[in-house]
């Protein structure tokens, strides 16, 4: 049986754009598009993950929301259970330390960008998303 990897991914919102991440070329999945974030690790939630990655990847704070979808996909490493989450930024120090490249996209422009398979799904998943409706508590 293959190895289970829970990841958590973040759907960075901002002026009705989406934050799209590309992998360094050096890494697994290298070159491909994907949403920020990574393993969930024991006894943390996925919020807490999602927060944590964030800090590990850009040294940026977020606020993470709604739960957008969640994916499976079977890769030669193992099985990847996808679950991607609404956030916005707190800060945007944005060091690229696990990406080559962000791009704030559209959400027409989901389907021009050449994803990993498991965040596909999630790609999907949004481009008939009302991204208007995403609400956030309010940070005090």
């Amino acid at each position: 049986m293959k190895k289970q990897i829970t990841v958590v991914g973040a759907v960075l919102l901002e002026q009705g754009k989406i934050l799209a991440t590309k992998r360094n070329d050096d890494r697994i999945l290298g070159t491909l598009w994907e949403f920020p974030g990574g393993k969930v690790e024991t006894g943390e939630t996925h919020q807490q993950a999602l927060v944590r990655e964030l800090i590990e990847e850009f040294d940026d704070q977020i606020v993470v929301g709604d739960r957008v979808a969640t994916s499976r996909h079977e890769y030669d490493f193992g099985v990847v259970n996808l679950t991607a989450y609404y956030a916005k930024f707190l800060t945007h120090n944005f060091d690229l330390i696990a990406h080559s490249k962000v791009e704030w996209i559209s959400q027409n422009q989901l389907k021009t960008l050449n994803w990993a398979d498991a965040d596909q799904a999630i790609a999907n998943a949004l481009m008939d998303a009302d991204l208007s409706q995403v609400k956030f508590d309010e940070i005090n």
